[in-house]
């Protein structure tokens, strides 16, 4: 295995570097749950600290955060608290930048506002002239209500969204270039975000977003399940799989084997078509998604979804339909790390009941990545007011609590430094993160991703996939018509 570095070293283009897609779906719940009604713990003084950055900008006099990421080694006298991330001066970390003189609002746009509160509690006594007003949307609608929001000139100043919304708005000027900002930060260097995440907000050699959290598709089985029926460990194969998925339905118990979502049809199903060798389209433009490889992934994605998932779950999404797995009515789940920190945290009594795997590979390995960013909209009236937001979110010792949490709340997203991902501990406190790290191994090139159209034309992926797994066309006619409607797409 190579080290964790080396291999994000090597997915540069990956799905969520494309600047494009695929777009994660579902609510990547950052923040651990539960932030604010944990107690302040004192903690170790950070050591050497990696971070790139100016070393005088650490500070140990004022520490304004209630929380910190950190985890717990063993010593003699018993578990000790070691800090994660750098601990910068909250305060002063752009000085150059004036906070504004008289009250000001912004509004930030995201899904996770609830655990972004604690952020915004600290933020606001450290800068009392801002008030942040947090606004929720559904990660499914966000892309959808932005672009109506800035057509009707009423976008929110800042927002947190999916890395494949930063490639949609970055070029039509709807977001603020960020690249003057963060000549000014002691907070924000781009060296140390791993590169596909930085690249995943770059447009024409200029950040409009700053690349906040990431993740890797993987398989998530319950324990108890598969040896109640005799399956010995998680597939490696598509056969293991599908043979897996067979054992663990008993349509008339109502409990099934996988589970399959048709508003987000398209995402989960591209690892298998990767899987297979295939691509979406080839280095030429042409769609390739409908090749004999991609109608092979098309019919197994299709059979999991038709015989093996509940059928009053597949207008769901992935995170709505964590219930059915934590409360064992479904055996297999495909989901980001996310869902480990959801298990953990919102159902902690199915502890040793599950654990997690790679996906089962065909003719290779291959998985989704994908990354949520922080962006400021150019319509904002108060654009350095949600800089020094975005900014104080963005500071190492913020953005390890976001993703890794703390020992109470562990969190189950990857930071995008590569500072973060250095410290030894970073996986101290949900092991599982280290595995979905090394996934990263499997992310896949495909040149759809790249293509500036592609976001429309997943959608008629979507939709026809969708119509395959409610029966009203087979795979390969979906992945038929899905591939017209595409080419027309391509032409416009």
């Amino acid at each position: 295995m190579l080290p964790l570095l080396a291999i994000l070293a090597l997915i540069l283009p990956l799905l969520a570097a494309c600047g494009g897609n695929p777009q994660a779906p579902t609510p990547t719940p950052g923040g651990p749950v539960g932030l604010a009604e944990e107690t302040p713990t004192e903690e170790a003084p950070v050591g050497d600290a990696t971070a790139v950055g100016t070393e005088a900008a650490v500070v140990t006099t004022i520490e304004p955060v209630e929380e910190t990421a950190v985890s717990a080694r063993a010593t003699a006298a018993g578990p000790e608290a070691t800090a994660i991330g750098k601990r910068l001066d909250l305060a002063k970390l752009s000085p150059e930048i004036a906070a504004p003189k008289e009250k000001v609002q912004i509004t930030f746009q995201s899904w996770s506002g609830e655990g972004l509160k604690p952020f915004e509690k600290q933020f606001e006594k450290l800068y009392p002239n801002i008030d942040v007003k947090l606004q929720d949307v559904p990660a499914e609608q966000m892309q959808d209500k932005l672009t109506t929001q800035i057509a009707g000139n009423n976008a929110p100043d800042a927002a947190y969204v999916d890395n494949g919304t930063v490639g949609a708005f970055a070029p039509r000027q709807a977001l603020v270039d960020l690249d003057p900002y963060i000549a000014k930060s002691i907070a924000v260097e781009p060296d140390d975000y791993v590169a596909a995440f930085r690249k995943s907000v770059t447009n024409k050699g200029k950040m409009y977003g700053l690349p906040f959290d990431g993740e890797s598709t993987g398989l998530f089985y319950r324990t108890d399940l598969f040896k109640q029926a005799g399956i010995d460990g998680p597939p490696e194969t598509w056969e293991e799989f599908m043979d897996a998925a067979k054992k663990l339905t008993n349509k008339e118990k109502k409990q099934y084997g996988f589970i399959a979502f048709a508003p987000e049809a398209a995402y989960y199903w591209y690892p298998w078509l990767w899987q297979t060798g295939e691509r979406a389209m080839s280095k030429d433009g042409k769609v390739t998604f409908n090749s004999a490889r991609g109608k092979k992934a098309g019919e197994f994605y299709v059979d999991l979804a038709r015989n093996y998932s509940p059928p009053d779950q597949l207008n769901a999404n992935s995170y709505d339909g964590r219930v059915a797995f934590a409360n064992g009515k479904v055996g297999m789940y495909v989901a980001g790390a996310w869902f480990a920190g959801t298990m953990i945290n919102e159902f902690p009594k199915t502890k040793g009941k599950w654990a997690s795997a790679p996906l089962p590979k065909d003719a290779q390995c291959a998985t989704t990545i994908a990354g949520d960013a922080l962006v400021i909209f150019n319509q904002s009236k108060n654009k350095d007011a949600a800089w020094k937001w975005i900014e104080f979110l963005s500071a190492p010792q913020n953005m390890a609590l976001w993703n890794i949490g703390t020992r109470k709340s562990p969190g189950s997203l990857l930071p995008t430094r590569k500072s973060l991902l250095n410290d030894p501990q970073v996986f101290v406190n949900n092991p599982i993160l280290k595995g979905f790290a090394e996934q990263m191994n499997c992310g896949v090139s495909d040149p759809a991703m790249e293509n500036e159209k592609w976001g429309e034309a997943e959608k008629a992926l979507n939709d026809n996939l969708g119509k395959a797994i409610y029966g009203d066309l087979t795979a390969a006619e979906a992945l038929d018509e899905a591939a017209l409607e595409t080419e027309d797409i391509l032409q416009r």
